[in-house]
């Protein structure tokens, strides 16, 4: 996981300027509205992933790592992020993952643990130099609609600004009180975010509604914890 991470990490930072540059290319992005957001794609690809990149007006690049794999370098406003697919049977995929990566190497364990209590949506982490991260998996098994894929990836985003926003925030020593401090600190977090650069109305208030979802949806999984008649699965210890 450290070597991938680095591999990444280090290909955003280097790709940065050449993406926030970049112009006259068919890989730019420069629409803000989505057609067709009900038409399904079969799997993901950069022949079906692009488009949409381009008219919610992301600009984008395809890059492609040492051992001969291939990604998308895209960027929302000042956010870098990238999208690379698996299960692949030639160039079309069944998964995509996004990840953005954050460059203070001091990450608090604690801040990401409780953004990660608080936001199942995607996965917080941090590699062993100390680096954070921002994870989401999305699956197209029978296909995705384009739609779909437009809000997953607006959602991807909005959770990486919430993150950056709480590790800016951070507590720095480990404790209890510190904890529960950075999980209230979400909720107030998600209505400081920033606007995306590009993406349309329709798409923005969709977002800002699922960031609600999340939260409510972290408080259920409270209020479900705490109720001794919500169903349970046993744990058996094998190595008994």
């Amino acid at each position: 996981m450290r070597k991938i991470t680095a591999i990444l990490g280090a290909a955003a930072m280097a790709l940065s300027a050449g993406v926030s540059g970049a112009s006259a290319q068919n890989e730019m992005g420069a629409g803000s509205s989505l057609s067709n957001p009900e038409t399904v794609v079969r799997k993901f690809s950069v022949q079906s992933v692009g488009p949409v990149l381009n008219e919610i007006g992301m600009p984008w690049q395809v890059r492609q790592l040492d051992n001969g794999a291939q990604y998308i370098h895209a960027a929302s406003g000042s956010m870098q992020f990238i999208l690379f697919f698996t299960v692949c049977n030639g160039a079309e995929c069944s998964g995509m993952q996004a990840v953005t990566f954050f460059t203070d190497a001091n990450a608090n364990p604690q801040t990401v643990q409780a953004f990660n209590v608080r936001y199942p949506f995607g996965t917080a982490g941090i590699d062993q130099s100390g680096a954070a991260y921002v994870s989401r998996y999305d699956i197209a098994d029978y296909g995705i609609p384009r739609g779909n894929i437009a809000s997953s990836v607006v959602n991807f985003l909005g959770l990486a600004e919430m993150f950056a926003s709480e590790l800016a925030n951070a507590h720095q020593t480990v404790s209890l009180e510190g904890y529960a401090d950075d999980l209230a600190s979400s909720s107030l977090n998600r209505q400081a975010l920033n606007h995306f650069t590009g993406v349309d109305s329709a798409l923005s208030m969709q977002a800002d509604e699922h960031r609600q979802g999340f939260e409510q949806g972290a408080e259920m999984i409270q209020m479900l914890l705490k109720d001794e008649s919500a169903p349970r699965n046993k744990i058996e210890n094998k190595l008994d």
